[in-house]
């Protein structure tokens, strides 16, 4: 007969540790979800300025761009598909004053004031990428002028093109509900004479 074979005996202190560990873990995952970044708690927007009386300041400044910017369009020609020099410095005068309009709302916009640093980050971020789309437009009336007839093109930020961001800013579903700050519409469609 063979005697039995004795378990080995567990040591207390390994127990304890094991225990400790799970439970640490399962503390942090805990907290993780029910915080503002986790699954349970209220995500909080990375464009959304948390201070609402920013977005109630920004909505009549940029409604009132609008409608300026509205009364620059004309669309009685139709498009021109192979302009002139003057058809093209006209074009460069009214797309410089539609910039012009919309850097002044800018510069109101981003002058309102937050209650905290977050949202000063937010849009001091928001006042950088802005500023890229001015001066992709700058960019294109410049070639206009020179009479260089090319398709209007942004600056890329996070793989596509700058206005991305900034729509994500005003009008994205996480962003600020200020679709009249979005930037004006795209410039393109030009080709060369």
């Amino acid at each position: 007969m063979t005697a039995p074979i004795e378990a080995p005996r567990s040591k207390p202190a390994v127990k304890l540790f094991l225990i400790a560990c799970c439970a640490v873990v399962a503390a942090m995952w805990i907290y993780y979800l029910a915080s503002d970044s986790g699954v349970i708690g209220q995500p909080t927007a990375v464009y959304q300025v948390q201070d609402t009386s920013w977005r109630a300041a920004a909505s009549p400044i940029c409604k009132a761009a609008g409608a300026k910017l509205d009364a620059l369009t004309n669309t009685q020609g139709g498009y021109i598909t192979h302009p002139t020099h003057e058809q093209m410095l006209q074009r460069a005068d009214i797309v410089d004053k539609a910039t012009d309009i919309v850097e002044q709302m800018l510069n109101e916009i981003v002058a309102i004031p937050v209650n905290n640093s977050d949202d000063e980050l937010r849009i001091q971020t928001f006042d950088e990428n802005y500023r890229k789309i001015l001066a992709d437009r700058r960019r294109y009336t410049a070639n206009l002028r020179a009479f260089k007839l090319e398709p209007y093109s942004e600056t890329l930020v996070g793989g596509g093109p700058v206005s991305n961001v900034v729509l994500d800013f005003t009008a994205g579903v996480k962003g600020n509900d200020v679709p009249e700050c979005s930037p004006p519409g795209e410039l393109g469609g030009d080709v060369q004479p």
